[in-house]
């Protein structure tokens, strides 16, 4: 008994409305996991499709694409051959080479005259042979074919080839000519006539000849190639140029353009794709053990069906596994937030795990662990210490730089008392008063006028040491006296400057010291003359990376207590070699100094 049409059709939406509330009775996770097989199965499927009919077409395009690549390498190598035309070119038509040759024409030939004329002919072959690697020598033939040869030798031609040479140059009546690699001589033979171009007379001056290592050339670019594991022959009118075996496993008719084909060598196939230059009738053959590319296809379209099938294994289980990291933080916030009522702050933080996701949950999950931070921070008064441990720091760094500066300076007094001028002496003693007054100060703070009087006072030491050696120059420029910086924070970067400057040069060198009140702040900066330092240099001082030399607490002193007082500040280091170096330091205004830094 047949079923009404109409009675199929209520089954269905019966079935499909079944289908569809379970669907929404269904658990969360087991939604995304249905879906997903739902999904990924069709993916995975149109996807095996489309994989193989790709693996079909390339098939196809690899073997001309085979025949594209060695078409690329011809044409490098012939770039090369037209760099050694127009080498022959460049030699037979300098300017100089005319000018001598001709000259050398209307002297008596053989004689002391003409050797003088034709001798800067030499330099000049020898000066563009040396640009070109492939070049072994160049050759200059005169009329009477006396030779004059620059370069390395490359043993004798044969007559019979070398008349033929000249005779084919003759026949050119300057063009180029050359002859391939063969046998008998190894090296491609080419060159011109040399004819005078003066008063378009067109007279014959003499013979360029060039010898150039053709295999060297093809040895070098060969890498360019895709397979390393491939054979490569190349063939002239002379037979065999260059050759990766004794025996080649096939030689092409040189009458065809191009082509391919799979031949056996020694018990293995090969693919063989050849083609024959245009320009000069060269044939490059390229044999490529066939299971290299066939064989790599096969494991690489077995092994891409294979991923397919993990991904959609892995996927699936990272699927299921998905509910448990979306319920997991929102379980952890709700356990944490019942220890934060208890007043367990730090249990809290503990059995939070704050990640850096940046859903909704993972947002909520780092905002409560920074609000949980906070008050736990200042319920143990996280603040106060932190203050402290940076104060001692503060005091352990300033009084690593008392020491620097006071050796310094005392030396200096030492030998301007020896040396009789007492009036210096006197002068630098005032003016030490003035620095151990700055460097014994408890205050961490002073105003930057109260900063450069004290840098003042170091660089008019510096001043009596050094004499004409150092140009200082000091600039003010803002109203200084109520704005406040770092005690002692300008003298080591002087002092830097007078070691990586003047101690370092033996021209004088000048140093420029300035304070700047701007709209934002205040900004301090120390200029040399120096030497400078490279890239690499100066990119180690602006790491820290650089060992330091000496004291070794300038730089990284300034940086670090920067670092500890300011949030906000500025510490550039800009230098280049032979140019000098320039250091930066931008503060925010600061009127009143505050007892907690």
């Amino acid at each position: 008994m047949k079923k009404n049409p109409q009675n199929r059709l209520q089954y269905i939406t019966y079935l499909a409305q079944r289908c569809a509330r379970r669907f929404r009775d269904m658990k969360l996770s087991k939604k995304m996991v249905l879906i997903y097989l739902i999904v990924a199965g069709m993916s995975c499927g149109i996807s095996m499709v489309g994989l193989q009919a790709s693996f079909g077409i390339y098939d196809r395009k690899l073997y001309e694409k085979s025949l594209q690549e060695l078409e690329f390498f011809t044409q490098n190598v012939n770039d090369d051959l037209q760099a050694i035309e127009n080498l022959s070119y460049t030699l037979a038509m300098n300017a100089q080479v005319q000018e001598a040759l001709g000259k050398a024409k209307d002297t008596k030939y053989l004689s002391q005259e003409y050797y003088y004329t034709i001798m800067p002919i030499r330099k000049i072959f020898l000066d563009e042979v040396n640009i070109h690697s492939v070049v072994k020598n160049a050759m200059y033939i005169d009329r009477e074919s006396i030779r004059i040869s620059v370069g390395t030798d490359c043993g004798e031609v044969g007559e019979e080839t070398y008349q033929k040479l000249l005779a084919m140059c003759k026949e050119a009546r300057g063009g180029y000519i050359r002859l391939a690699p063969s046998g008998e001589f190894p090296y491609q033979l080419s060159g011109r006539d040399i004819l005078e171009t003066k008063n378009a007379t067109l007279t014959y001056l003499g013979t360029v000849i060039i010898t150039s290592d053709i295999s060297q050339m093809i040895e070098k670019k060969k890498s360019e190639l895709q397979y390393a594991d491939s054979l490569l022959y190349v063939y002239s009118e002379n037979g065999l140029i260059y050759g990766d075996g004794e025996q080649p496993p096939y030689q092409p008719d040189m009458r065809e353009k191009q082509g391919y084909r799979i031949v056996k060598y020694q018990g293995e196939r090969y693919f063989m794709s050849y083609l024959r230059a245009e320009n000069n009738g060269w044939m490059y053959v390229n044999y490529v053990p066939y299971n290299e590319i066939f064989g790599q296809m096969a494991v690489l379209r077995y092994g891409m069906l294979l991923g397919l099938l993990v991904v959609f294994l892995v996927t699936l289980y990272g699927m299921i596994r998905l509910s448990y990291i979306i319920t997991n933080p929102l379980y952890h916030l709700t356990k944490t937030m019942q220890l934060a009522e208890q007043g367990d702050f730090r249990g809290a933080r503990r059995f939070l795990q704050v990640e850096d996701s940046k859903d909704e949950a993972g947002l909520l999950t780092q905002e409560f662990a920074v609000m949980l931070e906070k008050i736990d921070s200042l319920i143990h008064e996280n603040y106060e210490k932190q203050l402290l441990l940076k104060d001692t720091r503060y005091q352990m760094l300033q009084a690593q730089i008392n020491p620097h500066f006071m050796s310094n300076t005392l030396n200096a007094v030492n030998w301007t008392i020896k040396a009789g001028e007492n009036r210096d002496a006197s002068k630098m003693i005032v003016e030490l008063g003035n620095l151990m007054q700055a460097a014994v100060a408890t205050e961490p703070y002073v105003t930057v006028a109260r900063e450069m009087e004290v840098a003042g006072s170091y660089i008019t030491i510096q001043q009596f040491r050094y004499k004409s050696r150092i140009r200082f120059t000091v600039e003010q420029e803002g109203d200084l006296t109520k704005y406040l910086v770092p005690c002692m924070i300008l003298q080591p970067l002087i002092e830097n400057a007078i070691h990586y400057g003047a101690d370092q040069s033996l021209s004088v060198c000048e140093i420029d010291v300035s304070a700047k009140e701007t709209n934002d702040g205040v900004t301090l900066c120390v200029r040399d003359s120096g030497s400078g330092m490279d890239k690499d240099a100066l990119e180690q001082v602006r790491n820290g990376t650089i060992a330091p030399k000496g004291h070794g607490i300038g730089l990284k002193n300034i940086r670090e207590r920067l670092r500890m007082l300011y949030t906000d500040s500025v510490f550039q280091i800009d230098s280049e070699a032979g140019a000098g170096t320039r250091v930066t330091i931008c503060i925010p205004k600061k009127i009143e100094e505050r007892e907690d830094v």
